[in-house]
């Protein structure tokens, strides 16, 4: 059984490339069984429990929940499987801790654990979406300020990325690797998808390597969940730090959307 497993890394074109996949899924079902990120969110928050605790019962957990959720998908020997879910690497990184996604190498080695339940030989591809480091630290900042869910988030663009500083996707990256040496690992920086056919999706079909006329029915998506104009998102942080109610903030941040002729670019929030 093959497995293309896509975990992250968080604001780098994750979105678009789950709106392809449900787009298309279709198409992709009686080829490959598909799992989007609301399909799989016990095993999910698994790991986002043993990112804050790096224990050895939340590290189980993991496996756990991912046998768990195996155990009621339709699957056998010569079935493939494609999964794209970045909050399996835990919680969007914030500038709290020196490393991207702590116990990374762990949460990932767990999650492929689970497979050995299946009772057959599983070959994992595990695929990393990536992002140069400017751009990364920004979306992360205007994804966070317009979120209507969970504590407000009222940092300044400027003091963000001084908390950033020390985090990288490239030495997160590193760290991976040489971690499972024994994985097959795919990477593709965003800058790459506008030259690719299919985007964010192309990683994707790369992997299921289908005949051009089943190909050839595949449809594109527009890029998802990029971030506003500074402007807009400088006018969530004070929303945020206004000690407005919830639903009332809510209801302002999706004012100021309107106002920039955005009312319909972001999807319904999703736990960060």
């Amino acid at each position: 059984m093959q497995v293309f497993l896509h975990p992250g890394f968080h604001k780098t074109g994750t979105t678009s490339a789950q709106a392809f996949l449900h787009e298309n899924r279709e198409l992709i079902w009686p080829r490959a069984a598909l799992v989007l990120p609301k399909r799989i969110r016990d095993a999910s928050q698994a790991c986002f429990d043993y990112a804050e605790t790096l224990g050895a019962f939340e590290l189980r957990e993991i496996t756990r929940a991912m046998r768990a959720f195996l155990a009621d998908m339709p699957l056998n020997p010569n079935r493939r499987m494609l999964i794209s879910a970045e909050n399996l690497l835990g919680r969007m990184p914030l500038g709290l801790r020196d490393t991207a996604y702590p116990g990374a190498v762990n949460i990932l080695s767990a999650l492929i654990d689970g497979f050995a339940g299946l009772g057959w030989p599983v070959e994992v591809t595990l695929y990393l979406s990536t992002r140069e480091r400017a751009g990364w630290v920004d979306s992360i900042w205007a994804h966070q300020a317009r979120k209507t869910t969970g504590k407000p988030f009222t940092r300044d663009l400027d003091a963000f990325r001084a908390a950033m500083a020390p985090v990288s996707l490239e030495a997160q990256l590193a760290e991976i690797s040489a971690g499972l040496p024994n994985v097959a690992l795919v990477t593709h920086d965003v800058a790459s998808f506008d030259a690719m056919r299919f985007g964010a999706g192309q990683p994707f079909m790369d992997f299921l390597n289908l005949p051009k006329h089943i190909e050839d029915q595949f449809v594109t998506v527009e890029r998802n969940n990029v971030a506003p104009p500074l402007a807009v998102s400088e006018r969530f942080i004070a929303l945020n730090r206004s000690g407005m109610a919830r639903e009332e903030r809510t209801a302002a941040k999706r004012a100021v959307l309107f106002q920039a002729g955005m009312q319909d670019a972001y999807p319904d929030e999703e736990v960060p």
